[in-house]
């Protein structure tokens, strides 16, 4: 027979403080336990644990389109790994600076 750490008991007591906002690692530290075991915990009870991962990254605010500083001495090429680069302007492939 194995013996179960979580009662039923304990995930009672521990829903309530996920519910009042304190980490996996505050919880497992008061009932003597690590934090793994309290996310794993968390997981198998999903519907008395929601997850809190949307209020670790809130969305980007919606706004204006940030416009690149253009400097006429500069232009971006695309090397062959597909990273923008900024380089200087070179005339004779570039052709003259933008007024």
């Amino acid at each position: 027979m194995t013996i179960t750490f979580w009662t039923e008991d304990k995930i009672v007591k521990a829903e309530k403080l996920w519910k009042e906002g304190l980490s996996a690692r505050e919880i497992a530290v008061m009932f003597g336990s690590k934090k793994n075991t309290v996310i794993n915990m968390a997981s198998r009870n999903r519907d008395r644990f929601p997850s809190r991962q949307d209020a670790w990254h809130p969305q980007p605010k919606a706004g204006p389109p940030v416009q690149p500083i253009r400097n006429p001495d500069r232009v971006t090429r695309v090397t062959i790994s597909g990273a923008h680069v900024t380089m200087p302007r070179v005339p004779c492939i570039d052709g003259p600076a933008e007024p």
